[in-house]
């Protein structure tokens, strides 16, 4: 069985599966007067609702584009919002880097140029700035590769370079961030098996959706023979965080492929609606809230969009015990089957 239900070992207590983590980033949103993100700034609306998980870059950690930055690394994190969700996931700053690719749902609404002042020195620094004694998910350094250079290493020097990147932080949990070989788009899920037993090193084996494969569908057999490959290898228990997911619509189909840890950015930008996310001003519509100042509308709009990940957390781990039942998944649930029937037919003609 490709979905499970079950309580991930990524906190002091263990927390129960699969996990729909908000994410905020720089990138793509506007800065303030402040020097603080517009994203960012988000936090302080949302942050009492944040009781599980978040994601937060080292790249915005390190350059202040996080409310209350410095703190989040010092003795007194504990008086900060990030204290409050029981899982810090701490990105290295790759995303942020990479000029060209974005989250799939980003709007792009400019030009983007990266800081030169952060880089693999700086986020060793955040990683050993980072506090003690509360539970931290870390992900590997993964530099933006030059199109035109010699391309990514193999996935075992992968491997290994995240090893050693991490173990200067024998206290936090570990995620390894596998990226394509050489010069290709996506991840080679065959040429992998070789260094798959290995993975067990880490507590948390990550993907970006956009390198999963040239179709939506790819994608989708691309993490269940992932999510097969570390079954089969002695890596069951390492659960797989498809970075950049979280959509009420796909999120549920990487579920079913495989995927227990979920990330993106499309809470802050849309609106979560029947079971899709649409444009935050047709949520004033459907809301019959016209008339309301936008900072209201958006304060509203993500804090909602929050409640709604908090429900399809549940039901994706109701359907997990009962997979015959597809209209726990709710209003797009004959969407879903469709889909995911198509990706199980296509599976089973590669194995």
């Amino acid at each position: 069985m490709l979905a499970r239900s079950r309580h991930l070992r990524l906190a002091t207590q263990p927390l129960p599966g699969p996990l729909l983590v908000p994410s905020v980033s720089s990138k793509g949103f506007p800065v303030g007067r402040d020097g603080v993100s517009e994203a960012g700034a988000a936090l302080h609306v949302v942050g009492p609702d944040l009781h599980e998980s978040l994601l937060v870059s080292a790249y915005d950690l390190y350059l202040g584009l996080l409310p209350d930055a410095e703190r989040a690394m010092s003795q007194d994190h504990g008086e900060t919002l990030y204290a409050l969700p029981h899982l810090l996931i701490v990105d290295s700053g790759g995303y942020e880097l990479n000029p060209h690719d974005f989250e799939s749902g980003e709007q792009r609404r400019g030009a983007y140029l990266p800081d030169d002042r952060f880089g693999h020195e700086q986020f060793s620094e955040v990683l050993s700035r980072l506090p003690a004694g509360r539970d931290l998910l870390v992900v590997n350094y993964d530099e933006p590769v030059d199109p035109d250079g010699a391309g990514r290493v193999t996935y075992r020097v992968q491997r290994e370079e995240a090893q050693a990147q991490l173990s200067a932080r024998m206290d936090i949990r570990k995620t390894f961030l596998v990226k394509p070989e050489g010069h290709s788009p996506f991840l080679d899920v065959a040429a992998m098996t070789p260094d798959a037993p290995d993975l067990v090193a880490f507590d948390v084996v990550g993907v970006t959706e956009k390198e999963l494969g040239g179709t939506f569908l790819d994608k989708l057999v691309s993490l269940a023979r992932l999510r097969r490959l570390l079954d089969e290898s002695g890596c069951g228990e390492v659960p797989l965080h498809v970075f950049g997911s979280l959509d009420p619509l796909l999120t549920p189909l990487y579920f079913m492929a495989g995927g227990e840890l979920f990330d993106g950015l499309s809470w802050l930008r849309y609106a979560y609606a029947d079971g899709l996310a649409v444009h935050p001003e047709a949520l004033s519509v459907l809301a019959g809230d016209v008339d309301q100042r936008q900072d209201r509308r958006d304060a509203l709009r993500r804090v909602l969009n929050l409640r709604e990940l908090h429900h399809l957390k549940h039901r994706l781990a109701r359907w997990a015990h009962e997979q015959e039942r597809y209209d726990i998944l709710g209003p797009r649930h004959q969407e879903l089957r469709e889909v995911y029937e198509i990706m199980t037919a296509k599976l089973a003609q590669r194995r």
